[in-house]
């Protein structure tokens, strides 16, 4: 819920983290931003020397994004018997059997996925519902600090078109985290990830400045972040 994340976010922010990484949706972000506000006065309020604002980052991805999908089932073939363990795993409280309700509410749902392994009978699925990107990066990409891209090997095309989406707010991030599972092939797939990356027209470029002298533009501040490796 809208309220857990701002909390969790104000209380990471005083614990000391340096960012703190939600999903790419405008109401999740405000939230966080609200919480990140609290925790700045809180701080203040007690003269904290130490306390540096967190960045705050958001998560998006190459192909199928976990972001942007939600559980589904049909309550009405569940068995009456069912223990319903998918009701209470689901972090969200997203799935309720109630004498208003049954299903998923789909304005909780994120897509965690907890609920799917545990289904006695198999009968929850996920299925994602994306935004179009180019609208996303839109409405989200100005509002944070950072951002991290999942991937996985095989993805090259799906990275390729996300980056390029992504040109016109990635000089004005302070970090780019690039996700990656460990896999056959994963260390020539970032490899090829980075030379997307250091390409022309999204690295450092020649410009002229005010006396007409070429500079360089900011490079990329890039995490490589290869999840499950030794």
């Amino acid at each position: 819920a809208l309220p857990d994340i701002r909390n969790l976010t104000l209380a990471y922010a005083l614990a000391g983290a340096d960012c703190i990484d939600v999903a790419a949706d405008p109401a999740v972000i405000a939230a966080a931003k609200s919480g990140l506000d609290a925790a700045e006065k809180i701080a203040q309020a007690a003269q904290r020397s130490d306390y540096n604002r967190p960045w705050l980052m958001i998560s998006m991805s190459a192909g199928e994004d976990p972001h942007f999908r939600k559980a589904e089932f049909d309550p009405a073939i569940c068995p009456p018997d069912c223990p319903r363990p998918c009701e209470t795993i689901c972090p969200a409280e997203a799935i309720e059997f109630s004498t208003d309700f049954m299903g998923v509410r789909r304005d909780r749902c994120y897509g965690c996925g907890r609920c799917l392994p545990v289904c006695p009978w198999g009968l929850i699925a996920a299925h994602s519902h994306p935004t179009p990107l180019d609208a996303v990066a839109q409405q989200v990409l100005s509002q944070v600090d950072a951002l991290e891209i999942h991937t996985h090997v095989g993805e090259y095309a799906a990275f390729k078109d996300l980056w390029q989406t992504l040109q016109p707010w990635i000089d004005d991030l302070h970090i780019i985290s690039i996700s990656c599972p460990d896999d056959e092939g994963l260390i020539d797939y970032l490899k090829d990830l980075q030379r997307i990356i250091k390409a022309p027209e999204s690295s450092a470029s020649k410009d002229l400045d005010a006396s007409g002298i070429a500079v360089e533009t900011k490079l990329h501040n890039v995490i490589w972040q290869t999840d499950g490796r030794p």
